[in-house]
């Protein structure tokens, strides 16, 4: 994020890094642990399977967003949908070991759970656990039994006693082992079939109650996926990792019961959408937005609908008057701030358009339209394609579930990259 009472970040920022994020943040870790993130590379996809990903993950968002506000509704079905989490054309996994097993779990910062067990094959030993849990994701599910085991994230960095599900059911998680949830604490509401109305301790939530780490704070760092290399970024457990950044963080209230951000947006300085709440999710690969944001958008850009792949196309001569599409949003100090996405940056990754069905020379833009401009509902998502661009953390303050937590982002070496 930069400053609106500047013109960038420069490079005198890099010094003020310490102070920033512990002004900001309270206290962050120096020291945080680091775990590489690996990455899945869906070639099955398509174009329209992400544009159908993002609103089904909306309508999701915007259901559990209801059952927490106290509408009725089928608690079971408080987390995202599976289906936009395995249909990505690239899906962030870390690996950690569970009572002498591997596991490839997806990072997820849209939900809470954690659990194993997908692939039958590797599963822990059932019945186990004291309690059933349910998660209910749309087009897939999960049953099981929830247990109590250590997990071994990397060498040194374990949480004991650590509530997880064991699936005996499972569906929509082809090529990973299940899901570790780095969402708030209360998406876990309603998945233990027995204590409905229990939640259940996160893995960042017990790792700072055991006093491993000292803040509860999720740092992300994902770089643009280009290369064959399966390692493409890192958690930071902790605190943030500052060596990722380029600039100072900036903070930002959570209102939802997700990792969320209110913002409005310009692009080239014409306003294409005003404030509204969008959530912060590693689990979305495009960037959706309100119906009326992406056909403003689709004006000024000059794009088409790709018929074949379902995602916005641009010519050649569009690309070269490309401007900045900006997000502007008030910082917990009070403060504008705005992040820039460069002109390159709007775009699909070209290395994929293949794999969605388009061709090699084909130019697609990372914005797709929720479907939806109802103000009562979820309508906005920063997924993976604006989360490559930035340094993202995610902070409990004081580890306490019940207090709103900040979401931050500080540029990074790929903000102003051209690698699509």
């Amino acid at each position: 994020m930069a400053s609106a009472h500047s013109l960038g970040f420069m490079p005198f920022f890099a010094t003020l890094f310490a102070l920033c994020v512990t002004t900001l943040a309270g206290s962050l870790s120096p020291s945080p642990f680091i775990v590489p993130v690996q990455k899945l590379v869906n070639t099955s996809t398509t174009g329209h399977s992400l544009v159908r990903a993002g609103q089904a993950r909306l309508q999701a968002f915007s259901k559990a967003h209801s059952q927490v506000n106290g509408i009725p509704g089928d608690h079971a079905a408080l987390a995202p949908p599976a289906a936009s989490l395995t249909d990505q054309i690239v899906t962030f996994t870390i690996n950690p070991v569970v009572n002498g097993k591997n596991f490839s779990l997806i990072v997820d910062t849209g939900s809470s759970n954690t659990w194993v067990g997908a692939n039958p094959e590797n599963r822990l030993q059932p019945g186990l656990g004291s309690d059933l849990f349910e998660v209910t994701y749309g087009s897939g599910a999960v049953l099981g039994d929830e247990t109590t085991n250590t997990v071994n994230i990397t060498p040194g960095l374990a949480v004991e006693n650590q509530s997880i599900g064991n699936a005996l059911l499972s569906e929509g998680f082809d090529g990973v082992d299940g899901i570790m949830g780095f969402g708030p604490v209360d998406l876990t509401q309603g998945t233990l079939l027995t204590n409905a109305e229990s939640t259940i301790p996160t893995v960042m939530d017990n790792l700072f109650a055991q006093g491993t780490i000292s803040n509860e704070t999720l740092g992300v760092f994902l770089a643009p996926t280009t290369t064959d290399d399966p390692v493409n970024g890192e958690l930071s457990f902790g605190g943030v990792d500052t060596s990722k950044m380029t600039g100072p963080m900036s903070f930002f209230q959570s209102t939802l019961p997700f990792w969320s951000i209110s913002q409005s947006a310009t692009f080239g300085g014409v306003t294409i959408m005003d404030t509204t709440t969008c959530v912060v999710d590693t689990g979305t690969t495009l960037l959706m937005l309100p119906a009326d944001a992406v056909t403003a958008y689709q004006d000024l850009t000059g794009a088409t609908l790709d018929s074949t792949t379902g995602l916005l196309s641009i010519t050649e001569a569009q690309l070269s008057n490309l401007t900045t599409l900006s997000f502007i949003g008030t910082d917990i100090n009070g403060e504008t701030q705005h992040f820039d996405l460069t002109p390159n940056a709007q775009l699909f990754p070209r290395a994929f358009n293949t794999e969605i069905g388009g061709s090699a020379d084909d130019i697609f833009l990372i914005t797709a339209s929720s479907g939806s401009n109802d103000a009562s509902s979820i309508d906005c998502i920063m997924g993976q394609s604006f989360l490559q661009r930035t340094y993202s953390a995610f902070v409990t303050p004081n580890g306490n579930p019940d207090a709103a937590g900040t979401v931050g982002f500080a540029t990074t070496p790929f903000t102003d990259a051209t690698t699509n």
